[in-house]
């Protein structure tokens, strides 16, 4: 962790805080953010904690002003990890984990519908059942009210083709109960209390055992990265809206921390103009899609993007689509007007893989697409 905070120092002091957007900072908070020392931003090894403690030092150090103690939200939820040495070996074989083998989230609608369609199953004697799919579902946190039982772990199927007889699992889930973790806050002080609104979740998908880090490059230190360069261009003049930034954890949990922001309001959401949440933003060969874009609130922000995206010719589409719950904006669509911004198609290392990391992600569009967001927002 000291290297973390040295090498923040260092390369903090390395890059100068100017007005207009420049990829060289958002590619120095992927870097950081998706570092092995993070424990991909999840809740093994307090890696959500390291990355907060980071984000909050970079706010400080732009100016931001504190929305909360140390620019810190605190909240707790109930959690999972996967912390210590994890293998599998069925009939004497040994399977690799994330290749060959997941362990998945529980629900009983995707538990029932996995048995439905496996090749085979076998439950053990703890509640486990393994079962064997032709495609292995997309790593997420395993996270819930209360311990999952039971636990699932998927297979490839076509390893397994005898009868099983011998299972030799070690998978060391830990269950947190109460965990503490933190929302990261701060605001530019602007010539009037309206206030723009950018978010983004900061967590990942952590790790699964000591082998497998996800290193969440793409999903979402780039969202965190546009956030905090937004930060910094607004933190060196004087905004006229107050811009506010809030960067959120348990978002692979299920939207928790921006659940918590929308419960426990650290501002005074009728005096937000927009609220603009940023969920995977390297890439962007195919152009941004606006999630909740046609309501009455908001399609004026879709409209001046689309405006503003006929003028510069930055993205091949700006795309719009109705609100859901797949970012964490949508807790706050019924307090403010909020809309999310997503970049479509490549590059970029891949969705909850472990090979999305820093060197995997492109950022050939990210000034273009900034210069318009920045625009939205009224930043000079």
């Amino acid at each position: 962790m000291k290297r973390i905070i040295i090498f923040s120092v260092i390369a903090m002091l390395a890059i100068p805080i100017v007005r207009s957007q420049d990829s060289a900072y958002a590619r120095y908070i992927i870097k950081t953010l998706s570092s092995d020392q993070m424990y991909g931003r999840g809740f093994c090894h307090h890696g959500d904690s390291i990355a907060a403690r980071f984000l909050a030092s970079e706010m400080k150090h732009l100016g931001l002003l504190p929305l909360q103690v140390d620019y810190m939200q605190h909240y707790t939820l109930d959690c999972y990890g996967l912390e210590g040495p994890i293998s599998l070996a069925i009939n004497g074989i040994e399977l690799q984990p994330y290749t060959q083998f997941r362990l998945i989230p529980y629900s009983s609608v995707k538990f029932n519908k996995i048995n439905a369609e496996a090749s085979w199953s076998k439950q053990l004697k703890d509640g486990t059942w393994i079962v064997g799919v032709k495609q292995l579902d997309t790593y997420a946190p395993i996270a819930g009210p209360q311990k999952a039982n039971p636990i699932f772990i998927e297979v490839i199927d076509t390893l397994i083709t005898k009868r099983i007889r011998k299972v030799k699992a070690d998978i060391p889930l830990q269950f947190h109960k109460d965990y503490k973790t933190q929302n990261v806050v701060g605001y530019v002080r602007g010539v009037i209390d309206s206030m723009i609104v950018f978010t983004a979740h900061y967590d990942h998908c952590g790790t699964m055992g000591d082998g497998i880090i996800f290193h969440g490059a793409h999903d979402n230190a780039s969202g965190v990265a546009a956030v905090m360069d937004l930060a910094r261009m607004a933190a060196a003049q004087k905004p006229y809206y107050t811009m506010v930034f809030m960067l959120f954890s348990g978002e692979e949990s299920g939207l928790l921390g921006s659940h918590y922001a929308a419960e426990n309001p650290l501002i005074e959401y009728a005096k937000v103009k927009m609220l603009c949440n940023i969920d995977m933003f390297c890439g962007g060969d195919e152009g941004i899609m606006v999630f909740n874009a046609k309501s009455q609130d908001t399609k004026q922000f879709y409209e001046q993007l689309k405006d503003l995206n006929n003028k510069s010719h930055a993205a091949v589409e700006i795309r719009p689509r109705e609100n859901r719950p797949n970012s964490d904006h949508y807790w706050f669509s019924n307090l403010c007007p909020s809309i999310f911004l997503l970049t479509m198609g490549g590059p970029y290392g891949g969705y909850h893989d472990p090979a999305d990391k820093c060197e995997s992600c492109g950022l050939v569009h990210y000034n273009s697409y900034m210069q318009m967001i920045k625009q939205l927002a009224g930043l000079e």
